[in-house]
């Protein structure tokens, strides 16, 4: 009599379970899932969210609809507060976090209103390294003139002090003496770009190699730009080209662990999460979803003909990084960094 409960008691619970899968599965059936960006249409996160937006659907049970929505303002900080503290955990929301979206946290940015250790991650469509141009004509051309103070400084375009492509020269100042200056102002890359053509600046960095080679393997090709540095991981495409690697000259753990802070957005170039909260049976199929659309042939090309670089890596991958990053966030560290954000003086 015993053994005959034990028996349908596990039968029971098989049956639970396989309902509660189910129904999680029905669930999309008919349904809309949004596939959030904290950007403005037209720039890179815009295009990868499209690209997921175009593939997702036919790996979700029920082949739900699926759209992009894009929530600008403030270089993704609007749209991460909203996602943390309004958007509905439903299931129904796979989110695009911006690359800086940890290390803003973690360097007390003003007005965050999240906690990036909250978000539930399904991983990276890519990660890789920033690469350092100079223009065809600029008076240094290898990495060993830059980091040689005995030359001119080289001069950067840059955005804001926050962003990788003012941060990085003034890193570099921090760690070697003054080898870089910056203007800064620029609205985007872009922008900095058209200054190198023009002669208005002799170097660019904070620019991803994949943007490189979306948006400027024209001016690559040509000769008009050149790579003299790359940073942030080795990537066989520039150890090819044989491109000096920046990281081996950083050699002292106070500065590599204050890099390792000031490169945090590049170890997560393209993060995808769902929200805090959400119910783990929809997680568990939001992520398979995310893993199959990243090996889908059709997706692989469409991304090729976009110039897109996909280089993927698992939500483990998000939670140790994050963890790791904890370590090395000690209050030297941070204060180093934050002088060189514009934080502190």
């Amino acid at each position: 009599m015993f053994l005959r409960r034990i028996f349908i008691g596990l039968i029971v619970a098989v049956a639970i379970a396989g309902g509660s899968a189910g129904a999680a599965e029905s669930f999309y059936e008919g349904k809309t899932v949004k596939v959030i960006t904290p950007h403005q249409p037209g720039g890179g996160y815009d295009t990868y969210a499209r690209l997921f937006g175009r593939h997702l659907g036919k790996y979700i049970p029920g082949k739900p609809n699926v759209i992009v929505i894009n929530i600008p303002g403030g270089s993704g900080l609007i749209g991460t507060n909203y996602l943390y503290n309004v958007a509905k955990p439903d299931g129904l929301s796979f989110v695009q976090l911006s690359w800086d979206s940890a290390q803003a946290q973690y360097l007390n940015y003003p007005n965050i209103r999240y906690d990036v250790s909250k978000f539930i991650w399904l991983g990276l469509a890519n990660s890789g390294p920033i690469t350092v141009v100079v223009r065809k004509e600029s008076p240094i051309q290898s990495m060993d003139q830059w980091l040689d103070t005995k030359t001119n400084p080289l001069i950067f375009g840059c955005t804001g002090r926050n962003s990788l492509t003012c941060s990085i020269p003034l890193a570099m100042n921090d760690i070697f003496g003054t080898t870089s200056k910056i203007v800064a102002g620029y609205k985007g890359t872009a922008p900095v770009r058209a200054a190198l053509l023009q002669k208005e600046v002799d170097a660019l960095t904070g620019w991803s190699w994949d943007s490189v080679k979306a948006t400027g393997m024209s001016m690559l090709d040509e000769g008009s730009i050149k790579i003299i540095a790359y940073l942030g991981g080795r990537h066989p495409e520039l150890e090819a080209r044989k491109i000096p690697f920046l990281d081996e000259r950083v050699t002292k753990p106070a500065d590599v662990a204050f890099m390792k802070v000031l490169l945090l957005p590049a170890a997560m170039l393209r993060p995808w999460a769902v929200l805090p909260k959400t119910p783990d049976d929809k997680v568990a199929i939001l992520r398979k979803a995310f893993a199959a659309t990243l090996k889908d042939p059709k997706f692989l090309a469409d991304a090729k003909r976009a110039r897109l670089e996909i280089n993927p890596k698992p939500a483990e991958y998000m939670v140790n990084l994050i963890a790791d990053i904890k370590k090395q966030m000690t209050p030297e560290v941070i204060s180093r960094a934050r002088r060189i954000v514009g934080l502190e003086k």
